[in-house]
């Protein structure tokens, strides 16, 4: 196995890494939307504390990677890497400022009435439907910039459709509380 084999590899394990990151929170907005007692759940409180860090990872393996590979083959410069790298970072953008509210209401909840409520209320606000629906979007965009390699003007006409792809089938999709979690909600609000 060469060097160039293990660097080509790399961003490889960072992409399966951030698709990993989208199913975990993907699967502990489930479990928290489908929790109905006074604790919040254990198990989708490790899982929503531990996005952060496999989030870092992939990012830190694809830039690492990315860049040394950009460089290697002399396309740091190429307008689909500099769109790219700016995706990159308006989907770390969007998680953060989605996430970072439940994160710390779910690290509050003791039980209480008004704790309970913050994560209820974190859990279905629409901008974390938005944002996850967005950052699938961009990230598969990204994904067919590394492949297709267009030109700064299509990358970022490409970019900025996913974008509006993602805050359309999320607004599409809308988020809404099931038939079992309503009551929940309704009883929270009270």
């Amino acid at each position: 196995m060469t060097t160039r084999s293990i660097v080509l590899f790399v961003p490889f394990l960072g992409v399966f890494a951030l698709v990993v990151a989208l199913v975990e929170e993907w699967l502990a907005l489930k479990l928290f939307r489908a929790w109905g007692g006074p604790t919040t759940p254990s198990a989708a409180i490790a899982v929503l504390t531990g996005i952060p860090r496999i989030t870092g990872i992939a990012v830190m393996l694809i830039l690492a990677s990315g860049i040394y590979l950009a460089v290697q083959f002399g396309v740091l410069r190429s307008g689909w890497v500099a769109v790219s790298f700016t995706a990159m970072v308006l989907m770390g953008a969007l998680g953060g400022g989605a996430l970072r509210p439940l994160i710390r209401a779910v690290r509050a909840n003791d039980g209480s009435g008004p704790a309970a409520t913050a994560v209820r209320k974190q859990l279905f606000h629409p901008f974390l439907h938005v944002s996850f629906c967005t950052r699938i979007s961009v990230a598969l965009c990204v994904v067919y910039l590394m492949i297709a390699k267009p030109d700064l003007i299509e990358s970022a006409g490409l970019a900025g459709s996913a974008i509006v792809v993602g805050v359309l089938s999320a607004l599409a999709t809308g988020r809404q509380p099931s038939a079992l979690e309503a009551p929940q909600i309704a009883e929270s609000r009270n």
